[in-house]
């Protein structure tokens, strides 16, 4: 039985702009995280005894600020070459030869591929076949894909690909291909990089991202590693994914529907950060707490003061957890009305409240509510992405139109108290 791993996007030294604007976050353990879930990574190469490592991509997240990434790497290929392992990697849009040049040279063990062409690697003793490419250039758009030669007979074919695919507007189209040029190649098995959320395209034959290594901010929520693939004579057995990361990005979502205090509101909250303390093991969880919906508790929470001591426990509270800490708390409570019945009165809060209901469910609408905010994306762009702020996404726009009905609402109750 061959085993190897298929791993992209570790992004190395990945600057994570933007954490010290969060109070309280462990900011050099952040910092560390790239490097760390890397060593993780060649910790499993080892102890699962794998006869090489796939880097898809973006093994680096661009110029290094000095030498000390690049001979921190060679160190972790060396401890990969101690235990006769190989290393193959390309490079992706982060880390093209452009970006990251050939400044330290990599041991034996390592074969990174050309840029300027689609290469093989056969190893006969092995029974492997591996192909790939890398970028020259951050931004690449024509299709790789068609050039790769086609599959070895009798061997186990692998394809090495950073790619967007086509059709995900989420991504920059790098190098974009389809699922007919890959399977057009008859290849076994495609490590694909550059979507940092794993995925699987088709499992016969494999065609799949393995995400990225470590998430690296609050939009790179959930478990992030590697894929350990199985292979026996010639045929793949399993795919599975082992976790590296050593910290993780939550997004908690807590329904405050027919909550009557905010005591019984912060032990629900509570319950929440046990639960993915203790899902996350020894590794560190950040977390966005959003609490939203209606209840009798937001009464209590109504002023700003009253707010900011409510956030202020949950913080205190996450402190009895020894590997959590809070990124940002959304409170979106609202009073428990009949919304609808508001929404359909013939009086301004309803003709309000109808114009929020339409932008909401209007793809059109939407657009032309995003074309307000360009120049401030234009202005605001990084600091605004590294908070998790996507502004003029449909997604965050929606989430700001509930914010204003859910004050209207709020207003009305308070007139009416």
């Amino acid at each position: 039985m061959t085993k190897f791993v298929h791993v992209a996007d570790v992004h190395v030294d990945s600057p994570l702009r933007g954490i010290e604007s969060y109070e309280g976050l462990p900011v050099d353990e952040i910092r560390l995280a790239t490097r760390r879930s890397f060593q993780n990574i060649v910790q499993l190469c080892i102890d699962q005894e794998v006869a090489f490592l796939l880097i898809a991509g973006d093994l680096f997240d661009g110029k290094w600020l000095d030498m000390n990434t690049g001979l921190w790497m060679v160190g972790q290929f060396r401890r990969l070459q101690d235990a006769s392992i190989r290393v193959f990697l390309i490079r992706g849009n982060h880390d093209a030869a452009s970006e990251v040049r050939n400044v330290v040279r990599w041991p034996d063990n390592v074969h990174e591929f050309s840029v300027d062409g689609a290469e093989t690697v056969h190893d006969q003793t092995l029974g492997v076949a591996i192909h790939g490419r890398g970028y020259a250039t951050p931004a690449v758009s024509e299709d790789l894909a068609v050039e790769y030669p086609l599959a070895i007979p009798g061997c186990f074919n692998i394809g090495m690909l950073h790619t967007s695919m086509t059709g995900d507007p989420e991504h920059d189209p790098y190098a974009p291909t389809n699922l007919d040029v890959l399977l057009s190649k008859g290849y076994d098995y495609w490590a694909l990089g550059h979507i940092h959320q794993r995925r699987t395209l088709k499992d016969e034959p494999y065609i799949g991202y393995s995400g990225n290594a470590q998430g690296r901010h609050i939009r790179e929520t959930g478990p992030k590693g590697c894929l350990l693939v199985e292979v026996e004579d010639g045929t793949l057995l399993d795919v599975t994914f082992q976790a590296t990361d050593v910290v993780r990005w939550q997004h908690l979502e807590i329904f405050a529907e027919d909550i009557d205090d905010v005591e019984s509101l912060i032990q629900k909250v509570v319950v929440a950060l046990k639960t993915a303390s203790e899902s996350a093991a020894d590794r560190l969880v950040i977390a966005r707490l959003t609490i939203s919906g209606p209840c009798h508790a937001h009464a209590e929470l109504s002023g700003l003061a009253e707010r900011e001591q409510f956030c202020a426990e949950l913080r205190s509270r996450s402190f009895d957890f020894s590997n959590m800490a809070i990124e940002k708390i959304r409170l979106e409570l609202r009073p428990p009305v009949d919304v609808a019945r508001l929404r359909a009165g013939q009086d301004l809060l309803g003709d309000l409240l109808r114009s929020i209901e339409q932008i909401r469910e209007n793809d059109a609408d939407l657009e032309a509510l995003s074309g307000c905010f360009l120049p401030l994306v234009e202005k605001a762009a990084l600091g605004i992405a590294d908070a998790g702020v996507e502004l003029g996404s449909p997604t965050e726009l929606r989430r700001w139109l509930d914010l204003a009905e859910n004050r209207l609402i709020s207003m009305l109750a308070e007139l009416e108290s």
